[in-house]
């Protein structure tokens, strides 16, 4: 009898390892689940945005703006006011290296654009690539990060902004980013980062990278703080030519 007694409790004490094992294996879903339900609080997030000034750096090589007009950019400077209106002032590149400026402005009336040397208005190219509308769109960020984030995870907390954010992680395809970022392949999975304000759960920075250190840092500021983006007024049409 004295020799049973310790094997007893052996085995209480192995079958009671392996239940915490198995207990511990059953908490990885819910970790996981605690990951997404953050992206999703940051999608709300941004759909609930009235307004916000943002910033989109595009790092390596300039990404093409106008592709038929050879015209690349490498910063944008924006002003977004919910829910459809976006107007950003782009450093541009134009096919002999000149570095201007112009203003690309979307509101329901339609996609307009600067000219950079008489800043006049007028309607932008049909086969522009950079759209400041669809990044808050419900289609847009809110619907990557509710839908299609992989292996997400925190990684920490950090302060940007003077503000205490959660920085989260994973990765997303280029089939979801291709209608935003045109830079990427749509067969290829990105690694994309997020910061956001532990206290509203806005999303202060996002980064997408791409192979050879390009990339793409997306920055919000001043939210909700008011804003105005106005419908530009085109220039007359030019009066038609008498005919001989």
């Amino acid at each position: 009898m004295r020799t049973a007694r310790p094997a007893a409790l052996l085995l209480l004490r192995v079958l009671g390892f392996s239940v915490c094992l198995i207990g511990f294996g059953q908490q990885k879903p819910a970790a996981q689940g605690g990951v997404q339900a953050q992206l999703n609080r940051a999608s709300d997030a941004i759909l609930a945005l009235k307004s916000t000034r943002f910033s989109v750096k595009r790092e390596g090589p300039p990404a093409m703006l106008d592709e038929k007009n050879g015209i690349t950019f490498s910063l944008a400077e924006c002003i977004y006011a919910a829910p459809d209106r976006v107007s950003c002032d782009v450093k541009v590149s134009l096919k002999n290296g000149t570095v201007l400026q112009l203003t690309r402005v979307w509101v329901p009336e339609g996609t307009f654009q600067s000219n950079p040397l008489t800043r006049q208005f007028g309607k932008a190219p049909a086969d522009s690539t950079f759209n400041g509308v669809l990044l808050f769109a419900k289609t847009g960020i809110p619907d990557i990060m509710r839908t299609s984030v992989q292996k997400p995870q925190v990684v920490g907390k950090e302060r940007i902004q003077n503000r205490d954010t959660a920085h989260l992680k994973g990765e997303v395809s280029g089939a979801k980013l291709v209608p935003f970022i045109s830079s990427v392949k749509p067969d290829g999975m990105y690694p994309v980062d997020l910061w956001m304000d532990e206290a509203s759960g806005v999303p202060l920075q996002i980064h997408v990278a791409e192979p050879d250190s390009s990339g793409w840092m997306i920055e919000l500021s001043s939210i909700n703080e008011p804003v105005d983006v106005p419908t530009p007024q085109l220039p007359p049409p030019a009066p038609a030519k008498p005919q001989a």
